[in-house]
């Protein structure tokens, strides 16, 4: 995240020991880097979740569409028989 303190470091100023201006600058951009970076990757997730659930309505449509057409060709197939009618 462009911060260069150590993992020590923050473990010391997290208990404690005074730090300087610089430090609680960079602790204080990582914080909200990390911040966007987690909103970034939820927004994603939603957008993908979206358009999955376009996908999924989409192809129901399709296969409702399929069938309805597959049921229209067999009962006018059926009507051209020259079976007689039960």
């Amino acid at each position: 995240m462009g911060v260069s303190t150590s993992p020590d470091r923050l473990r010391m100023m997290l208990a404690g020991s005074p730090a300087a201006y610089a430090e609680v600058a960079d602790f204080n951009f990582a914080l909200i880097a990390t911040q966007f970076k987690r909103d970034q990757f939820r927004a994603r997730v939603r957008r993908m979740k979206r358009r999955g659930a376009r996908s999924l309505l989409f192809v129901g449509m399709v296969l409702i569409t399929l069938n309805f057409l597959f049921c229209m060709a067999w009962a006018l197939f059926n009507l051209t028989l020259d079976t007689a009618p039960l």
